[in-house]
């Protein structure tokens, strides 16, 4: 039977850097809508959803290629709204892009939430610990330590934009984390490809953990 989930980015679709690597783990012919939170803003109304001091960043990819930073806070209400046209869509699940930590959405349709899958796995793998995690942005670092933190690790954060992606950025940040006893390094963003963790599991002998291969698994085995 076809079947039909609804992605939800908070960027711009289309995500042809994120769409062709879920579709392996998902049955055959299932079918993709994908909705985004700055689909159709003017770069004026993106400049208004930037963080203000005190609000949690967030940054995701423009349909140029281009990167976009945004407050959490201020994108909640146009997620929800993404979500109740997905409802209307009768999708048979709703996959949130985006490994930030999100309050629970209304939603008749189960919602998979990339933060809570995440948190629960690595800490099914590794229990506790010292966890490396790269991260896109140097000011992402105090609510991704906050966010491990509930999790029982100590995380120690190194940041290597997936977005403006320079292959010397992330062979440093993995170096840098391969300094210390971290019981593995955490590609912790959507937006960090297959070749990407290959790129970084050549420069540590530590496990490299890919977020997005976590999510797109777990996805494909309830669908």
């Amino acid at each position: 039977m076809q079947q039909t989930i609804g992605i939800i980015t908070i960027g711009q679709t289309p995500r042809t850097d994120m769409i062709p690597d879920i579709r392996p783990f998902l049955p055959k012919e299932t079918v993709i809508i994908e909705k985004g939170v700055l689909d159709g803003r003017s770069d004026e109304d993106i400049h208004e959803l930037q963080p203000e001091p005190g609000q949690t960043t967030l940054i995701s990819r423009l349909k140029n290629g281009e990167s976009a930073t945004m407050a959490k806070e201020k994108i909640l209400p146009i997620i929800q709204s993404l979500i109740d046209e997905l409802n209307q869509a009768k999708v048979s699940l709703i996959i949130l892009a985006c490994t930030g930590k999100f309050p629970l959405f209304t939603s008749g349709i189960p919602i998979v939430y990339p933060d809570f899958l995440l948190n629960h796995v690595v800490k099914g793998l590794l229990r506790e610990g010292l966890l490396g995690v790269i991260l896109p942005l140097p000011e992402q670092a105090e609510s991704i330590i906050y966010k491990w933190k509930e999790a029982q690790f100590i995380a120690i954060p190194a940041a290597s934009s997936p977005y403006a992606f320079q292959e010397e950025h992330l062979i440093s940040a993995v170096k840098q984390l391969d300094q210390f006893p971290v019981k593995a390094i955490l590609l912790d963003c959507m937006g960090y490809t297959q070749e990407m963790k290959s790129i970084a599991q050549a420069y540590t002998t530590k496990p490299v953990i890919l977020s997005r291969n976590i999510i797109y698994g777990i996805a494909g085995e309830i669908l």
